[in-house]
């Protein structure tokens, strides 16, 4: 039988998922069922069955944060090519990581059989982990501040109690935007940045 330990939670993984699930779980308790806020304030205490409860709870949530969030990558990062903002020059790392893709792969087809990026990380967690440890923390960075932007809204519309809040909580909604963008930028571009060394000194 599984035990407890045997559930493991990655570092993205706990950023991405488990930690906006929970800030959701909470505001939908807090929203729905106010007799249930006392369990929550109990959380760090001994385990029982309101901590589990919540914890999956908070971590089926977190899966579908996740799948509405990571709509940004694709319908707004990418198509306004916001990576451009923070990128001062052309667009070298990637041209070249993607060139040195296609030679090992032996196609031209795009992200074929998979992107530049995944590539470039898979190469890093054969050759060079403590890389791959520095862009999976820009990784999981990004990924949290891409849910909070959905997180955020969804939470003020529950626990809504005026202007100041609507206000700050569009202030945050910004700001995690802005936050997830810059991040998500350097978690590629350092990956590829990585890449080329290893292949330029192997």
């Amino acid at each position: 039988m599984p035990k407890p330990n045997d559930f493991h939670i990655g570092v993205i993984e706990f950023f991405s998922i488990l930690l906006p699930g929970a800030l959701l779980t909470a505001a939908l308790v807090g929203r729905f069922h106010p007799e249930f806020q006392e369990p929550l304030r109990a959380l760090l205490a001994p385990a029982g069955a309101d901590w589990v409860a919540f914890a999956l709870t908070s971590y089926a949530a977190g899966h579908f944060i996740f799948l509405v969030a990571s709509l940004l990558d694709g319908q707004v990062y990418d198509r306004l090519k916001l990576w451009k903002r923070f990128r001062g020059g052309g667009d070298h790392c990637y041209a070249r990581a993607t060139a040195a893709r296609e030679r090992f792969f032996d196609t031209t087809e795009k992200d074929v059989p998979m992107n530049s990026f995944a590539w470039a990380k898979s190469v890093l967690r054969l050759r060079a982990p403590a890389a791959l440890s520095d862009v999976e923390r820009y990784e999981a960075d990004s990924k949290f501040f891409r849910s909070l932007v959905v997180v955020i809204p969804v939470a003020a519309l529950l626990l809504a109690t005026g202007p100041v809040v609507a206000a700050l909580a569009a202030a945050l909604t910004l700001a995690s935007f802005f936050r997830y963008a810059e991040r998500r930028y350097k978690s590629t571009e350092w990956a590829y940045r990585y890449l080329l060394v290893l292949i330029e000194t192997r």
